[in-house]
């Protein structure tokens, strides 16, 4: 199950991720009337903007028509399985293959 699918049975209202490249950080203020800023990187001239899940693609083409902006992505936030079964199984896999690596290594010592 993803966080949006558990707020659907709240109250709460459902945000996207937007990954946002900016032709000069300097322009990262104006995208806050769009939604909310939680992260920008200076160094690569990108910001992380949560706006309300209704609203993506109408944000997206509003932003994608701005001369600032290079490029815009969705994040993959909604693609992850946080159930427990499948997490669980995870662990297991790496543990599996840490300990293949860790047999392979041993031999190649002797």
């Amino acid at each position: 199950m993803s966080v949006n699918q558990d707020l659907a049975n709240t109250q709460l209202t459902s945000r996207q991720g937007l990954i946002v490249y900016l032709n000069s950080i300097s322009n990262q203020y104006k995208l806050r009337r769009f939604g909310d800023i939680v992260y920008s990187s200076n160094k690569l001239r990108y910001c992380i903007l949560y706006v309300t899940q209704n609203d993506v693609e109408k944000i997206i083409t509003i932003l994608e028509a701005q001369d600032f902006v290079n490029c815009i992505e969705k994040t993959m936030a909604d693609n992850i399985n946080l159930d427990s079964k499948h997490i669980e199984q995870q662990i297991s896999e790496m543990a599996k293959t840490a300990g293949e690596e860790l047999e392979k290594n041993k031999d190649m010592e002797n």
